[in-house]
């Protein structure tokens, strides 16, 4: 079976819904696995997504962006990728229609 991040590319890689996601974007120091610019949203694959980090230029970077990064555990994804991807689909276009303003 392919890993958490392998198959949620493959639902986000096509740009459904017009929404354009890259995988792996450099931020300045740190790596976005998922990002879409339009949306100002990027997506983790972590196990612990309530870990806190203590990554002061991670969150600067945030800030000055306006992006916020969506952590889904992997085995969500796993178990269901074409609904997280939906899920995540759904709130980026939201969200890049709230950004488009």
């Amino acid at each position: 079976m392919a890993d958490a991040q392998t198959l949620l590319w493959q639902h986000l890689k096509d740009a459904p819904k017009g929404l354009s996601f890259v995988r792996d974007h450099d931020a300045e120091g740190f790596t976005l696995p998922f990002y879409c610019a339009d949306a100002h949203l990027a997506i983790e694959v972590d196990h612990d997504p309530f870990r806190h980090r203590e990554d002061g230029a991670r969150e600067r970077w945030q800030e000055r962006h306006r992006v916020d990064i969506m952590q889904v555990p992997p085995s969500h994804v796993q178990r269901n990728a074409s609904e997280v991807a939906e899920a995540i689909l759904d709130i980026a276009a939201r969200r890049k229609e709230r950004f488009a303003k």
